[in-house]
């Protein structure tokens, strides 16, 4: 019964930690009240020992000891490790960037603030569609794109759910005619 009272300000302590000894009593209407003061005689203090102290909690032992009237309430929280916020970025190539390559080849590499592993890998989008399965590398190199304008991003999946994903970037390939022979001089007009 004592503890249903005590979870409010339980939380009050373990999220703000300002005082260690609270005072509790009961008034006349029989509502429990505390308080880092003791503002009536009959209130009884109350120690709080927090063992550790986290913003969120995975599983909290409370245990309660009696004795001379001072009640000891020791917290004990074990916690998780909390990550970062996911992200991924482009380091190349630079957002409307034009690349010149007849072959049609682009380099794409990325970063990303988690290390890759077989759960959490990255994905190449080109143009709306996957370019190729997920990997462990932030490098990709691309060969033989159509000219012209491509839009390029990259996804971080963690066991193959989408976790986190770069801007999309627009790059513009140049290269030349397909119809014109690659080594057949231009014939002047």
């Amino acid at each position: 019964m004592r503890l249903f009272y005590l979870a409010p300000i339980l939380l009050l302590v373990a999220t703000t930690a300002i005082a260690t000894t609270i005072y509790s009593w009961t008034d006349d209407n029989g509502v429990v009240h505390f308080s880092d003061i003791a503002q009536v005689p009959q209130a009884s203090a109350v120690e709080l020992s927090i063992t550790e102290l986290q913003p969120h909690f995975q599983s909290t032992v409370v245990e309660l000891n009696q004795t001379d009237n001072i009640e000891r309430i020791t917290i004990t929280a074990e916690t998780e490790a909390l990550l970062p916020i996911a992200t991924i970025r482009l380091l190349a190539p630079l957002h409307q960037q034009t690349i010149r390559s007849n072959d049609g080849n682009i380099s794409v590499r990325a970063v990303s603030n988690r290390k890759l592993n077989k759960n959490l890998q990255a994905q190449l989008v080109i143009d709306g569609q996957t370019n190729s399965p997920p990997q462990t590398r932030l490098t990709w190199q691309l060969t033989n794109i159509d000219r012209g304008s491509h839009q390029i991003q990259i996804q971080l999946l963690n066991n193959g759910k989408l976790l986190a994903s770069s801007e999309s970037i627009t790059v513009y390939l140049h290269r030349v005619s397909q119809i014109r022979p690659k080594n057949s001089p231009v014939q002047p007009r």
